[in-house]
């Protein structure tokens, strides 16, 4: 009685140098900075729009003109003012 070899199952070889690319890897960085950076500059522009609509005495029916000036203002404030997060680099 001869008996037949029964065939292997290959397994696939792992690449041990390619790490895989998941949430806190290099790649997704700059994205994460950019979305981070997006919704900081859009609650700016809220922020602003708020206070316009405020300002006007808090009527109605004019959010989209409040909208647009507080993104012209935003958009045209010195960078030092727009990331009040960062330390300052003066010297004491």
């Amino acid at each position: 009685m001869s008996k037949e070899p029964t065939p292997r199952q290959s397994t696939p070889a792992k690449s041990p140098t390619t790490p895989p690319a998941g949430p806190g890897s290099r790649k997704t960085k700059p994205a994460k900075q950019a979305t981070q950076h997006a919704e900081t500059h859009q609650a700016r522009i809220e922020q602003r729009a708020y206070e316009l609509y405020e300002q006007r005495g808090r009527h109605d029916g004019r959010a989209l003109e409040d909208w647009l000036n507080a993104e012209r203002e935003v958009a045209s404030a010195p960078a030092e003012s727009r990331s009040p997060s960062r330390p300052s680099r003066r010297s004491a």
